[in-house]
């Protein structure tokens, strides 16, 4: 029989309230609590994340940004003009179909 390995134990260590601020819980009693912290701290963080992030974007340039803007816009275009042409061409055939059929009286 092989060995069996003892599960090891939770190496992330447990969140702190923020100093001066009292621990509230989102889960019922009992079950496992996740401090939120002081009332506006989520939202703060946020932004502060957020800001942080967006310095990490690698930006096109300008004119590299109105090419790309361009090529959507002209091949959005194009493919709308196709199913425009395909949705036409079906709705033509259902008329013919059906006007065939009100013919052979049906």
């Amino acid at each position: 029989m092989p060995p069996t390995r003892a599960p090891s134990p939770n190496k992330t260590p447990a969140r702190r309230p923020a100093k001066g601020r009292p621990t509230r819980s989102v889960a019922p009693a009992g079950a496992r609590t996740l401090p939120l912290g002081g009332r506006g701290q989520g939202l703060v963080g946020l932004f502060r994340d957020l800001k942080s992030e967006i310095r990490k974007v690698n930006w096109p340039p300008p004119r590299q940004a109105a090419n790309m803007t361009a090529v959507i816009v002209a091949l959005s275009a194009a493919l709308g003009l196709f199913l425009g042409a395909v949705d036409f061409g079906f709705q033509e055939l259902f008329r013919l179909l059906l006007q065939g059929l009100g013919a052979a009286g049906y």
